[in-house]
């Protein structure tokens, strides 16, 4: 059984969608090269429920993938904490 990700986009009207689905892919390259692509659309592109649902990246304030890929953008700050 894959493991199973969470996704909570964060819009920017202040509303959240949270979504679960299994893992994509266990190669790393392969989720890292899908996470880029999917960061250069103008479309967040997802299948849910047996529907495709095409969210615009101009309504997203930010997203939220747990527990993070194995594999992360280049560049990518590890090990970072929310403080208050």
């Amino acid at each position: 059984m894959k493991p199973i990700k969470h996704l909570y986009l964060h819009f920017q009207d202040g509303q959240r969608l949270a979504l679960r689905f299994p893992q994509q892919t266990n190669d790393p390259l392969q989720l890292a090269q899908s996470l880029h692509r999917q960061l250069e659309s103008p479309y967040l592109r997802l299948e849910v429920d047996g529907d495709l649902l095409l969210i615009p990246r101009e309504s997203i304030k930010y997203l939220q993938i747990s527990p993070a890929p194995s594999a992360l953008p280049e560049d990518t700050v590890a090990g970072a904490q929310v403080i208050n």
